[in-house]
């Protein structure tokens, strides 16, 4: 059993339902909110489950420089970091992303665009503040472009965070021109960005791939955390439905999970592919979704 000697043993799978899956999108301490797992638990635990690599991601602050750590302590799995461009780290800010993916190295490698302090984030959910716009009218700000062009030049993974459709599909043309390959759009059917299904087949088409996060099925007016009620239910068979309509090419499967009420990201990974494969999805377009896709945005495919 891989254990880094000071983390608490932290349950596997128990079977090969996601050996070699990449789970592009965990929260995991230390953290603003409290979250189930620390970075090492969350790298342990995978590795029990035989995945490929997993994304850490946190709001506040860079998690590059926590990949770079977990990689020399549990070697057996790949673990990425990136940077979330809210008021944190100074929002559009180019010389964060620099100094994060210097830090990083191959492990830093995702840039998300804002999430919590996106306008369109506050606008959703009513509050307050002054949220962070990335485009308007359909064309992005200067200091979208400074990000961007930072993205392109270092291959790195472009996330559009929780901005409005709206700013996604610009955001997407506008890497298209600065032939950014890497571009994810992030849980796109839930409430923050609301990609309408014509949105997400056009991005699609742009060459962007669609995220499906198994935390929206856990959505809604009775979610087990609070913070998730104000949010709408995703329900597995709208995403199924997705995936047939646009093509399982298109789709990056995440779990997006951290908080304490839910499951673990290794269980509810497990989970959200049975759910998956219930309502008709294949094992092929599974691997699609849950590793060959995610492997070429990281960079790791083979």
């Amino acid at each position: 059993m891989v254990c880094c000697g000071f983390c608490q043993p932290v349950c596997a799978v128990g079977d090969s339902q996601i050996e070699s899956a990449i789970d592009f999108h965990i929260h995991s301490s230390p953290d603003v909110i409290p979250r189930r797992l620390d970075d090492f638990e969350v790298a342990e635990s995978a590795a029990r489950s035989h995945m490929k690599a997993v994304v850490l991601k946190n709001h506040y602050g860079s998690t590059a420089a926590r990949a770079v750590l977990v990689n020399k302590i549990v070697p057996q799995i790949q673990v990425f970091g990136g940077i979330v461009l809210n008021r944190a780290v100074g929002g559009l800010n180019p010389d964060a992303v620099e100094a994060m993916h210097r830090i990083g190295g191959k492990y830093g490698k995702v840039v998300w665009l804002p999430t919590v302090d996106a306008e369109h984030h506050l606008k959703v959910f009513h509050k307050s503040g002054i949220g962070i716009k990335v485009a308007e009218n359909g064309k992005i700000s200067p200091e979208t472009a400074a990000v961007l062009k930072i993205v392109a030049r270092d291959n790195l993974v472009l996330e559009t965070g929780h901005i409005s459709s709206e700013e996604v599909m610009a955001v997407v043309g506008a890497a298209n021109l600065l032939n950014i390959k890497n571009i994810l759009i992030t849980h796109a059917m839930a409430d923050v960005p609301g990609l309408s299904l014509e949105n997400m087949k056009t991005a699609a088409q742009m060459g962007a791939f669609l995220e499906l996060a198994f935390v929206n099925d856990l959505m809604g007016q009775n979610a087990a955390d609070k913070g998730h009620r104000n949010w709408h239910h995703v329900s597995i068979n709208r995403m199924v439905a997705a995936i047939k309509l646009i093509g399982a090419e298109h789709f990056v499967l995440s779990t997006d999970l951290g908080r304490k009420p839910d499951p673990l990201p290794a269980e509810g990974y497990k989970l959200f592919v049975e759910k998956l494969m219930e309502e008709g999805i294949s094992q092929r377009e599974i691997d699609l979704m849950m590793k060959e896709n995610p492997a070429r945005l990281l960079g790791i495919y083979e």
